[in-house]
């Protein structure tokens, strides 16, 4: 039997408070974004050591005898089944191929009282499969799907009770936790990683960002992120969920045809659930976007929506920080904090992995003098490079909490630009005249003429160092004092272009310049791979900084095009000719690539970062020469 009551004439005084605290939330969000009000009767009074009550509803109409299924994340590996939570000997709870269960009753309520076991730290989300959106009695939707992440089991708790004491399982939650664990997910009961401390920082940070778009205790899209400094792209979130609940109130034939035919896998395979669609195209946000924005249109269930076919499927949340003026090149720590440079306030700002500012105003001191990029030690330290006036960059090192470390900053060279650690936890910084080896203190180990501009720096797995230079030239450096250089024609690299520079699992280094629209890409021993011209389209236009994620795609934040490109290894366009686009993007300059899949792009001329979410796949941070082009 399904554990709830179908007595509603008698309930607890901590139910009613529920309820009463749950609606009052509910009325604050309607100001500003809302899901059609349905009347439901009170959700199923909480008994003692009830943790999870909730309901299920597609769009507007309530799910009975959906399967409720609370699932852990696994850390056995990418690809393995997520572990079924609830305890199968507990009266109530019923198996099936999937599972263990609990059943919605006739309203699409449901209650788990504490008959599983929560471990501190796992990462915890609900699931509803099947059941009855409001067909003949005896119908079932085999191909109805909802989920909520719920996060991490509280410390020295076994129960969700103090955090998730009522959740609104609908489609919105679905959208919010498929794009937050896109990285991470197969389908609804493949969410994992490995278990390196890498991956769970990053899989929980993931868990953090799915509730950062929704409030899983009203299925409200937020309209802005839980530190009170982004926005959230609510009405696209919406629309998408919108184009979920056709199919969800159906009996999961004609009515997910649109869904179905236009949300393929990147291998072509059509999906046979909701679930798996949403996955779908959070991993191809580019594809078949006006048929899907079509069929979104044929309900209405949750406003406000986009009232035109958007760019890109893509999500994006664009956090600000007044007092971060001029956001250059970013880094990110092993936390998942993204580091960003102030080149005009002359500050450090840090954000967590939700965007709340953690610097406050900013971190001053060490020396700060137009801080330019940030590499990020095996420490977590922060070493930032000061282009600083003519004649005088310099490098200044401040601690995790943002203390500065360096009463004077360090010295390089005549103008710096780049940083990147070797192995050895040397600092390689490129420059105009040339390219400077710090040691961990800060003192000078060797400098190499280069004759470059504004160009990057990428060290390999064998600690050979690359950049750009002059007369298109690719410069390969190791210690103590072996240089040479190879033709690269791709970039066409002359003395007022940045270059930028990074290098995937295999030692290919890729560039990326901002003069002619192009990528190119040179084997490990410096000898070009790519075509002459480089690769093309994706919307490059501008490009100022390139990245490798974990599954070794090539990713570049455009200046000029306000967007951002995908390539695969071999070079082929992955994303649309437009690039991936977001409101607040706004002359973008830097980007970095977080352990969740999060790609965090700085704007220049808003003071603000912007968040793709899973758009990218996990990498591990901050940057190593032993792990680029690798998932944690």
């Amino acid at each position: 039997m399904p554990r709830f009551s179908n007595n509603y004439l008698a309930f607890s005084l901590a139910a009613s408070a529920l309820l009463s605290g749950c609606a009052a939330f509910q009325e604050k969000q309607l100001t500003s974004g809302t899901a059609i009000a349905t009347t439901n009767p009170p959700a199923p009074a909480t008994v003692a050591g009830s943790a999870i009550v909730g309901n299920v509803h597609g769009g507007e109409d309530p799910v009975v005898g959906a399967h409720i299924y609370l699932f852990a994340a696994s850390t056995n590996g990418y690809g393995a089944p997520s572990t079924s939570m609830l305890n199968a000997t507990q009266p109530g709870i019923s198996t099936d191929a999937i599972g263990n269960y609990v059943l919605t009753d006739a309203y699409g309520s449901f209650s788990i009282s504490g008959d599983y076991t929560c471990t501190t730290g796992q990462q915890v989300y609900l699931l509803a499969l099947g059941g009855n959106p409001g067909l003949p009695a005896g119908q079932v939707n085999p191909a109805l799907g909802l989920m909520a992440a719920f996060g991490a089991c509280p410390e020295g708790r076994t129960d969700f009770a103090s955090t998730v004491p009522y959740v609104s399982l609908n489609e919105v939650t679905t959208v919010a936790a498929v794009y937050a664990l896109s990285g991470f997910m197969t389908d609804a009961t493949h969410v994992s990683s490995s278990s390196t401390p890498a991956a769970l920082q990053g899989i929980a940070n993931a868990f953090r960002t799915a509730r950062n778009l929704v409030d899983i205790g009203t299925g409200v899209a937020r309209v802005q992120n839980l530190g009170g400094n982004g926005d959230v792209p609510q009405a696209q979130l919406n629309t998408l969920a919108n184009l979920l609940v056709n199919c969800v109130n159906s009996d999961g034939n004609a009515g997910c045809t649109p869904l179905f035919t236009n949300a393929l896998r990147l291998d072509g395979a059509a999906p046979t659930d909701v679930i798996t669609a949403a996955v779908n195209i959070a991993h191809n946000p580019g594809a078949n976007v006006a048929a899907l924005f079509s069929a979104s249109s044929l309900t209405t269930a949750f406003q406000p929506t986009l009232s035109t076919k958007p760019n890109d499927w893509s999500l994006a949340i664009t956090y600000y920080a007044e007092n971060m003026v001029g956001p250059y090149f970013p880094a990110i720590d092993s936390l998942g904090n993204v580091w960003v440079p102030g080149y005009v306030s002359n500050s450090l700002t840090e954000f967590d992995t939700t965007g709340t500012i953690l610097s406050g105003v900013g971190f001053t001191g060490g020396g700060l003098n137009l801080p330019y990029s940030i590499a990020i030690d095996a420490h977590d330290d922060p070493w930032v490079v000061n282009f600083g006036p003519p004649n005088a960059s310099s490098v200044s090192k401040f601690s995790t909490t943002g203390a500065s470390l360096t009463n004077t900053p360090y010295a390089c060279d005549t103008a710096c630009f780049f940083p990147a650690f070797d192995a050895a936890q040397n600092l390689w910084i490129s420059g105009t005249a040339r390219t400077t080896v710090l040691r961990g203190d800060g003192s000078v180990l060797k400098k190499f003429t280069t004759s470059a501009y504004d160009s990057g720096i990428a060290i390999n797995s064998t600690g050979i160092g690359w950049t750009i230079g002059e007369p298109h030239s690719l410069y390969r450096f190791t210690l103590p004092a072996t240089q040479t250089s190879t033709a690269e024609f791709t970039t066409a690299a002359s003395g007022t272009d940045l270059t930028s520079v990074a290098i995937d699992s295999a030692d290919k280094v890729w560039y990326a310049s901002n003069k002619n629209n192009a990528i190119g890409a040179s084997d490990k021993n410096g000898v070009l791979v790519s075509p002459s011209n480089g690769y093309t389209g994706g919307g490059l236009k501008g490009p100022a900084q390139i990245a490798i994620d974990g599954s070794n795609r090539v990713w570049v934040a455009n200046r000029e095009g306000n967007s951002l490109s995908a390539f695969s290894n071999t070079g082929a366009a992955a994303s649309p000719t437009t690039g991936y686009q977001a409101a607040g993007l706004s002359n973008p300059r830097g980007l970095a690539i977080d352990a969740s899949g999060n790609i965090w792009v700085t704007n220049f001329t808003s003071n603000s970062v912007t968040e793709f979410v899973g758009l990218a796949t996990p990498s591990v941070t901050p940057i190593s020469p032993t792990t680029h082009g690798q998932r944690p």
